[in-house]
Order: structure tokens, then sequence, then C-alpha cells
């Protein structure tokens, strides 16, 4: 009787280890929504506004909105959904209101999201982790 008790108790515990082993290993491809810490860009969102200013080519605002008669300013906010892999790389990077925003605005912030810096890597129960993030661009035009 204390063999058999023993060999299921082993079973058990050698299954479980299983299950274990199997989770973690999913959770090694899953790619996170929600996460005890998020994936950032470096210097978080100054960081991100300097970024812009630096690197965008800010005359395509003005080129591309067309003002209204009334309209001293108008503006479009492109939201694009990508990747940020363990490592920080960025990748998969689209447009998700592309029906709302000019495609020349909308290719000019996927080139310079893909062209920047490697973000931060968010991270879940203390480890990094594939996660999917959303960042917005908004462009604003004046009157000049």
């Amino acid at each position: 009787m204390k063999n058999k008790i023993f060999t299921l108790l082993a079973f058990l515990l050698i299954t479980i280890g299983i299950q274990a082993q199997t989770a973690e290993s999913k959770d090694e491809k899953n790619t996170f929504t929600l996460v005890d810490k998020e994936a950032k860009f470096p210097g978080g969102a100054e960081g991100w506004r300097r970024y812009l200013e630096t690197n965008l080519n800010a005359n395509l605002g003005n080129k591309y909105i067309k003002l209204k008669k009334k309209e001293k300013s108008a503006q479009q906010t492109v939201k694009l959904q990508f990747i940020v892999d363990k490592t920080g790389k960025v990748s998969n990077v689209e447009v998700v209101n592309k029906d709302e925003v000019h495609p020349k605005l909308a290719a000019e912030s996927i080139r310079v999201l893909k062209e920047g810096p490697d973000w931060e890597p968010a991270e879940q129960n203390g480890k990094k982790v594939i996660y999917q993030a959303i960042q917005y661009i908004t462009w604003q035009v004046a009157e000049e």
C-alpha cells in the first residue's frame, strides 16, 4: 500500500511539474497586453516627445492636412500598434486607424517608430515578456 501511495504521489508531482513547465513555455511565446510593467520608450513620455521633435518630418502635416476656411488649426492622431520583444526591439508596426488619417502621415509615423531606439521591455512577474503596445502621434497643423 505504501508503495502505491508513493508511486501515486511521485506521478502527481511529475505531472504537476510538467504542467508548470508547459505553462512557462507557453508564456515564453505569448504576447502580453496587460503586464506589471509596460514597455516604454527610453526616457518615458519626455524622451518620446524629444525623439519625435527631432526625427519626424513635421512639414508633412502642413502639406497634407488642408485647413477649412474658418479653421485656424487642425489635427490628426495616428494610432500605432506594435510589438516590443524581450530585448526591446520594435516590430509588426501598423496603423490601427488608417481610415481616419492621411496615408503620408501614417507612413511617416510608422517610419519614425521603426527607426527609433530599442524600448525598455515589458515585465510580468519579474520576467521580461513580449508586449503589444499602442502609441499615438498627433499631427498639428496651424494657419501660417
